[in-house]
Order: structure tokens, then C-alpha cells, then sequence
């Protein structure tokens, strides 16, 4: 696994554990915004566009 497939699974397993430690409705949000990006991360393994 490469560090940014690494770091979009880290981000992912934090917003599942915020998720379900801190209930409250803004944490709702954030911790959509980082299972949202570590998902990104984590299929794509790329933080750029690829330019042509």
C-alpha cells in the first residue's frame, strides 16, 4: 500500500470511530467530510489531478 492509501484508511477508520464516540450533529458532518475523503483516498490512491 502506497502513504496515501495508507493515510485515506486512517482517515476513514477516524470518521467511523467519531462517528459512534461523539454523538452530536456537527460531528455527523465531519465525520461524513473524512469516511467521504478517506474512501477518495483510499480507492484512487492519488491527492492530484493527473495533468496531460
Amino acid at each position: 500500500m502506497t502513504k496515501v492509501r495508507i493515510i485515506g484508511f486512517t482517515i476513514l477508520v477516524l470518521g467511523i470511530v467519531v462517528k459512534f464516540v461523539i454523538q452530536n450533529d456537527a460531528t455527523d458532518f465531519v465525520s461524513g467530510i473524512f469516511i467521504g475523503a478517506g474512501i477518495g483516498l483510499l480507492l484512487t490512491g492519488k491527492v492530484r489531478k493527473t495533468t496531460k
